[in-house]
């Protein structure tokens, strides 16, 4: 049975090179789009943050951070002390943030697998400069809707982190790490933050040149690569089902952090349900938020009035999408339990 795997995922391999070749242009055109992408949108708005929040993580100023929010959060959310500026700044900084500060934490001791699991469900946002720039800016025409939708994504990661985080035992006190003169700390933070954010625009690019190639329906890009689903739209997203993709954060970012989830012996299948309640709930608030401020839409500009052209079926065919995939990776888990 493992040969036949082996054999139909070579077979697959295979017919993804040659669909490349035949398509050479289109995955050309594509590649070219997600690198454009990568240098004018990811880069800018990831790296220096993800650079100054691992420094902070690093040297000693993560101390003045913990004696900041480290109580609070301890006793929030049952976590420890230290743990405090990856919550923080994986709510700031963006998708890999969170999970590249968790899995630093979990490498040196100060957090276990389980406390790693439960911060995986609140240091997960796309943050501040992509949601304020590049979608509330450039998408919407406005950083009060980057605002919106960026509060209402962290309220909704908050509520989730709080209910999981009742009756779990109180963290014990907080490992006594190293932390390392400022120049080295800045040196070791450039060098995984330039390597996280290699791997993100790499699947990126691939991303692109092969959504290029098979021209998916336009309502399901959000799901497979939220940079171009949400924000090289002709026609923007309603604010709902943004917030919804935007809390997912697309199956390109998962496949990115799928190797960090596992060296954190955190299972993909919690981390996936997880996922889809916080953005489930980003949906529900972001339609009482709108219903609550109906002056909202002015605030949005004649742009919201136009973003109910999108498809009624988008957000439906991807949650079916999601749930296949769900499937193929709980049997892929399951087949490797028996195995071992």
């Amino acid at each position: 049975m493992k040969r036949l795997s082996d054999s139909i995922l070579l077979f697959l391999l295979f017919a993804l090179t040659g669909t490349f070749c035949i398509f050479s242009s289109e995955a050309k055109s594509g590649a070219l789009s997600g690198l454009e992408m990568c240098e004018k949108i990811i880069i800018p708005s990831l790296l220096p943050i993800l650079i100054i929040c691992s420094l902070i993580i690093k040297s000693r100023a993560s101390l003045a951070a913990e004696a900041l929010f480290g109580r609070l959060f301890t006793k929030l959310f049952n976590i420890p002390e230290s743990a405090a500026p990856a919550v923080i700044f994986g709510l700031a900084g963006g998708y890999p943030t969170g999970a590249v500060l968790t899995l630093g934490l979990i490498k040196e001791g100060r957090i276990n697998k389980e406390q790693a699991s439960r911060i995986m469900r609140i240091a997960f946002s796309p943050g501040f400069a992509f949601t304020f720039t590049a979608v509330g800016t450039v998408t919407y025409g406005s950083t009060k809707t980057g605002g919106a939708l960026l509060s209402v994504i962290t309220v909704s990661a908050v509520t989730v982190m709080l209910i999981s985080s009742i009756k779990k035992p109180k963290p014990e006190g907080s490992a006594d790490c190293l932390r390392l003169p400022f120049s080295d700390a800045l040196c070791e933070a450039a060098e995984s933050s330039v390597k996280a954010l290699a791997v993100m625009s790499a699947h990126i690019i691939l991303f692109s040149a092969l959504i290029s190639i098979i021209k998916p329906p336009v309502s399901i890009y959000p799901l497979l690569e939220i940079t171009s689903g949400v924000c090289l739209r002709e026609v923007p997203l309603p604010l709902p089902e943004c917030a919804f993709f935007l809390s997912f954060g697309g199956l390109c970012i998962h496949l990115q952090l799928y190797g960090i989830l596992r060296k954190m012996e955190i299972r993909y299948r919690e981390f996936l349900f997880f996922r889809l309640l916080n953005a489930s709930l980003s949906y529900i608030l972001m339609k009482l938020y709108l219903t609550v401020f109906p002056q909202s839409l002015e605030v949005f500009g004649g742009l919201y009035t136009r973003r109910h052209e999108f498809p009624s079926g988008g957000l439906t065919l991807s949650l079916v999408m999601i749930t296949g995939c769900a499937v193929l990776v709980f049997d892929i888990e399951n087949r490797k339990l028996k195995l071992i």
